[in-house]
């Protein structure tokens, strides 16, 4: 056997098909080209095997008496855990509206009789090394999940000591330019912190919309960046034009909110000031979040992840991407103005169905 035929032997195949003779002629050519097979004439015996035989694809006839192989596939991805295996249709029949059926039921691709050896073994090769590769970029996320949960857990008990030790400092000794850095840091580590909670739950969270005050939420979130602002002699002010409530879910709002507000403050220049305004242009409410900082180099590239406009300052590099995600969720506009040592301004525009003024 050469090389080739022994890298096959890892891979099982099942195959379906009611004609012994197409079974027969498929089972001998995979075998002899190194692949682990099991071949069946009967569907509903075939489906009972998938939950031991666990194969890496299958190979499947449409004409099948009592169940047709898109029935087959169809219960397949709905009563097994077997949701991602490749599954070739194979068929007598070479009509386009059949083969549109295939793909609909899921199949991979579609093979006519009478087979045609290296099409048939180059096709499973194909589709073989590509759920491979599926599986294998599976199980990077699953251990980047695991890891980043357990970044989340190593953070969070150090970072809540470091609050409540300063905040007891500062209660016994009153405020201090070296009290207030360090809690200012440890807002810092806190936003990542939840910026990294908000990755690993968000494709898992039923995110429900609510009418949330601006005025008062962004309040919130300006109070809880007054530290970390202060550091840097930064003043953060809020313009309010119009008052009015938006219909969004309040971790998403905070999300962005604080993404923005941390950027303005961690680009800006000492003794400068960040100006939140909420206002009403023509008919469109919008909130806009100025600053007096370095601005940006590539305002093309700044929702990119992993994308930071400089390599010295603490971050992710995900927080606008973020941002981006949340807004188009939303249909919310966003616009970005940026000049280099000016600053950059962000504006959320929001929709007229998320808008209340009353």
């Amino acid at each position: 056997m050469n090389q080739k035929c022994k890298n096959h032997k890892r891979f099982s195949i099942l195959i379906v098909d009611d004609t012994v003779e197409n079974l027969r002629y498929l089972s001998t050519l995979l075998s002899k080209h190194g692949y682990s097979v099991r071949a069946s004439s009967d569907p509903h015996h075939a489906f009972l095997a998938t939950a031991t035989l666990n194969p890496d694809l299958i190979m499947l006839d449409i004409k099948m008496p009592n169940m047709d192989g898109f029935t087959f596939a169809k219960r397949l991805r709905e009563e097994t855990t077997l949701t991602e295996t490749p599954i070739i249709f194979i068929s007598a029949l070479n009509d386009v509206e059949d083969k549109i059926k295939a793909f609909e039921a899921s199949g991979v691709d579609y093979i006519t009789k009478p087979f045609e050896e290296k099409e048939v073994l180059a096709r499973l090769d194909v589709h073989l090394h590509l759920h491979e590769s599926r599986q294998k970029v599976a199980t990077l996320v699953e251990q980047q999940d695991y890891f980043i949960k357990k970044i989340m857990h190593e953070m969070n008990t150090p970072v809540s000591v470091i609050t409540l030790n300063a905040q007891t400092l500062e209660a016994q000794e009153g405020k201090n330019i070296q009290l207030d850095t360090i809690k200012a840091s440890a807002k810092i580590l806190s936003s990542i912190y939840d910026e990294l909670g908000y990755l690993v739950k968000k494709e898992l969270h039923d995110y429900e919309a609510e009418w949330i005050k601006l005025v008062e939420f962004i309040g919130t979130r300006i109070a809880y960046f007054h530290e970390v602002a202060e550091i840097k002699e930064i003043q953060l002010h809020l313009d309010v034009e119009e008052e009015f409530a938006v219909h969004v879910n309040p971790i998403h709002l905070e999300r962005v909110i604080d993404n923005i507000l941390s950027n303005a403050i961690k680009y800006s220049n000492n003794q400068t000031h960040i100006e939140i305004l909420l206002a009403k242009k023509h008919s469109s409410y919008f909130v806009s979040i100025k600053d007096q900082g370095v601005g940006i180099n590539d305002v093309a590239r700044i929702f990119e992840q992993y994308y930071q406009s400089s390599q010295h300052n603490v971050g992710l590099g995900i927080g606008l991407v973020t941002v981006k995600e949340i807004c188009e969720i939303y249909d919310i506009t966003l616009q970005v103005e940026s000049k280099k040592q000016e600053g950059s301004t962000f504006t959320f525009v929001f929709p007229s169905s998320l808008v209340r003024t009353s």
